[in-house]
């Protein structure tokens, strides 16, 4: 009976654990995001691996260039409006591994809806949480209604 006890408690802990790992996977990407959206690049590219892999829509990007790209986008996004839907949803692999996949869309200034899926591989060394691979899919517009 101690053994069964044992193993349920063993059990219990790597739930806890799991679910604090995803927790901060979770916090890291909202982390991540803020800086993006409010400017703060030298976050933003902190929290990417040297040797990151990246892809915006088919095109690859080095570190430098999503730097470059991070500090010269106009701000507020969208015209200062909010996306009509944003989803972000957390996949821990194992302790130490995930990915995120967030799913959103908005107007663009022609008012067409624009959709975007954007994928992340997170890796956690050092305590702390880094972007290993980066891959963003924009899909067909729907025509403005």
């Amino acid at each position: 009976m101690r053994g069964c006890s044992l193993l349920v408690a063993m059990v219990f802990v790597f739930f806890q654990l799991q679910a604090l790992a995803s927790d901060e996977l979770l916090t890291a990407v909202l982390t991540e995001q803020q800086a993006f959206k409010s400017g703060d690049c030298d976050t933003v590219i902190a929290m990417m691996a040297s040797d990151i892999t990246f892809y915006a829509n088919t095109r690859k990007m080095s570190r430098e260039q999503v730097d470059d790209f991070c500090r010269k986008i106009k701000r507020p996004f969208g015209a200062g409006r909010d996306p009509i839907s944003d989803t972000v949803t957390p996949h821990l692999v194992q302790p130490g591994l995930g990915y995120t996949v967030r799913d959103f869309s908005w107007h663009d200034a022609d008012g067409a809806v624009v959709n975007e899926v954007v994928t992340k591989l997170w890796s956690k060394a050092s305590g702390r949480w880094q972007i290993i691979h980066f891959q963003s899919t924009v899909l067909p517009q729907s025509p403005a209604k």
